[in-house]
């Protein structure tokens, strides 16, 4: 006989996972319901179903041998085989599950969860008080699977306890008299202990500990705290001992705004003063601050910053912190809008090197871009221009002021033949406001001048594409001319070179109008560029791809230094070469040959090997020094990294890097891990070779072990 009103046996699931009030929504759903035998006692008011039991109610499913509901005493009682699935994927499973009390009360006996997370908790016996706590008594805890060929085995951890509690209004799990367990073997032991509701995302409380030890800074044990400030902010502390160190505070607050995100990350810590590699005597503060922001203003339109400053120049290095040589800090306002783009930038450096001079780097105060490009309707082709116009503001040396247009008409055409020509039209104009000149450099004329620059070019630029179709693959080979036309002599000595100072002649650059990176150097006189691609490429994916070229200058002088490749009229050849047969293998050639010698002036190679279980790199680098256009020395550096998958769930990984002008090692890393779904260990070392001032020469060595599902 069918009942009266649909059985609210799904509120199971509330007595475990959910709140009174939102059971209350699942049982207002219609109840499917089907066993082998169904008995009312009208009389008793008591509904009992037999057999093969199963409760369908949206997408939740009951399975049980019995299950009973008094309607007088609003009791439900399920035994036998009890198992709830829940949309979630979570899955329970009990001997026998009593609700009283309008289902506010239960108990459960032998009691089993299998969270969608994949953790799995156990209890001898479990019982509901109120609406929002469970009490569970023996339970067994862990986030690591069985192993299928043993299951008996022991996991890798589990936490055993007398009592657990369950707080949905704390969003926590309590433990008391708990024990962690490694492979089945105590090592921990807890009186309390409670780590977030499997159901919260974010949750305060302690993160994995980092353990490590150097010879710079000596033992260290770092303790990151994490704290939910609320539903849109947090921040995560991290002190962080040290045994030859004072400790040190760190800091990280995060925010998220409807229109962006601020991050902000700090240290500090107070320790004695050295200079050079001199204590003092004193005591100084050092630390870091950086912090972030990218926020939406319309559609298009973006604002942020970027703020990065340090205490000194080695402190970054010395703490493991990272930033590189020199710290930028930005501001900035951008509009995107189709073809059309507006930025103000704002730059402010700060060099950590020995020689940086903070009087002589500048403020960038601002940087303004105006770009935009347009098809023209008479003449054809496409008109790019860019208006722009940068301050350079120094507290001790010079300050620069320049406003800048660059503008250019290009329209392409096909040749009978299938030959692709561009011609190209172009304009460029620079105005310059200089002060203080004389600070910076003696033999200026003049300590404030204004100068100025036009630079026209014309350019003619024409490839004939051909290829050629072979059995599993087509061949590729492509003979590039470009023919560039401008008047020479316009880099003016009065022209400060601000932005200009770098520079290297390759492959990359080859057909590029003016191979000068910045605003303040240009490339005139009238050239011809020409080189030859080439390539072959599979059909299943494989490729080979080959670039050789020249550029000969029709003027006597040239813009670019002794050593550049570029300081005779018929420059270095500069090619590159690719081969990767397959997806797991690559090569990289990049040169450049002084034909005089010839000799290899440069080149660089880099090697890469990679599968499922492996991956593999190595480069090597032979390359001049160049600054001010001028070759300075020369860098030959061999770099290596690689992983290894040497078992299921390890792996073991390293780098190195070495100056081969010197003949000595500069960094080298290596590290093991094993990780899987319950248990993440890293063990590395890090051996940095080089020293600068109260930085020496350092080895060091951490460890992370992460329990997944308990932080």
């Amino acid at each position: 006989m069918a009942p009266r009103r649909p059985l609210p046996i799904l509120l199971l699931f509330a007595f475990l996972w959910m709140p009174l009030a939102a059971a209350a929504q699942v049982n207002d759903l219609p109840v499917e319901l089907s066993a082998r035998e169904m008995i009312y006692e009208q009389e008793l008011g008591v509904v009992t179903a037999r057999g093969d039991v199963e409760i369908l109610q949206g997408e939740r499913v009951l399975f049980a041998d019995t299950v009973t509901y008094n309607e007088r005493d609003e009791v439900v009682t399920a035994s036998g085989n009890v198992v709830l699935r829940e949309p979630s994927g979570d899955v329970l499973f009990a001997d026998y599950v009593e609700l009283t009390d309008n289902f506010k009360q239960g108990v459960v006996e032998e009691l089993k969860i299998r969270l969608a997370n994949r953790a799995r908790m156990a209890a001898r016996r479990a019982r509901r008080e109120g609406e929002n706590r469970t009490i569970l008594e023996r339970v067994v805890y862990t986030r690591c699977e069985e192993c299928p060929e043993h299951p008996d085995r022991p996991p890798i951890w589990q936490i055993k306890a007398n009592r657990v509690t369950r707080d949905l209004d704390k969003e926590i799990v309590e433990y008391q008299n708990a024990r962690l367990e490694m492979f089945g073997v105590p090592v921990f032991y807890a009186p309390y202990f409670y780590h977030p509701d499997p159901t919260v995302e974010r949750k305060s409380g302690l993160l994995a500990p980092i353990v490590g030890s150097s010879t710079e800074l000596g033992f260290q044990y770092s303790q990151p705290v994490y704290l939910v400030l609320d539903e849109d902010k947090d921040m995560t502390l991290t002190p962080r001992f040290l045994t030859k160190e004072l400790p040190v505070l760190g800091a990280e607050y995060r925010q998220q705004f409807d229109a962006g995100r601020w991050d902000t990350d700090v240290s500090l810590t107070y320790v004695d003063e050295v200079v050079g590699r001199t204590q003092t005597g004193d005591k100084e503060f050092r630390g870091h601050f950086r912090s972030k922001g990218d926020f939406r203003i319309d559609e298009g339109a973006d604002w942020g910053f970027n703020l990065f400053r340090a205490s000194d120049d080695t402190y970054l290095r010395i703490y493991d912190i990272g930033g590189g040589n020199t710290l930028t800090s930005t501001a900035y306002v951008t509009d995107y809008d189709g073809r059309r783009f507006r930025g103000l930038e704002f730059f402010s450096f700060q060099g950590l090197q020995e020689n940086d001079d903070d009087g002589a780097t500048p403020l960038v105060m601002p940087l303004a871009t105006w770009q935009d490009t347009f098809s023209p309707g008479v003449l054809g082709g496409r008109v790019d221009y860019t208006f722009g116009g940068v301050a350079l503001q120094r507290t001790s040396g010079r300050d620069t002021r320049r406003l800048s247009f660059d503008g250019s008409w290009e329209r392409q055409a096909v040749d009978p033949f299938g030959g692709l020509t561009t011609f190209g039209m172009h304009f460029r104009a620079d105005g310059y406001m200089v002060s203080e000149a004389q600070d910076t450099d003696p033999t200026a004329s003049e300590n404030d001048y204004y100068e100025g620059r036009i630079w026209p070019q014309a350019t003619l630029d024409w490839r004939l594409p051909l290829v050629r179709p072979a059995n599993g693959h087509f061949q590729k080979i492509e003979p590039v001319v470009q023919l560039i036309g401008s008047p020479a002599g316009a880099n003016p000595n009065d022209i400060p070179n601000e932005d200009s100072l770098s520079f290297e002649f390759s492959d990359a650059n080859l057909f590029d109008r003016n191979r000068f990176v910045g605003f303040d150097r240009v490339e005139s006189g009238s050239r011809v560029n020409y080189g030859v691609r080439m390539g072959v490429y599979g059909d299943g994916g494989g490729e080979s791809e080959f670039l050789i070229g020249q550029s000969f200058r029709f003027n006597e002088t040239s813009a670019f230094g002794p050593g550049t490749g570029l300081d005779d009229r018929l420059s270095d050849v500069v090619g590159r070469l690719l081969i990767a047969p397959t997806d797991s293998i690559d090569y990289t050639f990049r040169f450049r040959v002084d034909m005089k010698g010839p000799d290899l002036d440069r080149h660089e190679h880099r090697l890469s090997l990679r599968d499922d279980w492996y991956s593999f790199s190595l480069g090597y680098i032979s390359v001049p020094r160049v600054g001010g256009a001028v070759a300075v020395g020369n860098t030959q550096e061999l770099t290596t990294e690689g992983t290894l998958n040497f078992a299921e769930n390890w792996q073991v990984l390293g780098a190195y890097r070495g100056d081969l002008d010197r003949g000595v090692p500069i960094r080298f890393e290596g590290g093991l891990r094993y990780e899987d779904e319950c248990f993440d260990f890293q063990l590395g070392v890090v051996r940095d070779f080089t020293s600068d001032r109260d930085l020496e020469a350092s080895t060091s060595v951490f460890v992370r072990i992460s329990l997944t599902g308990l932080n």
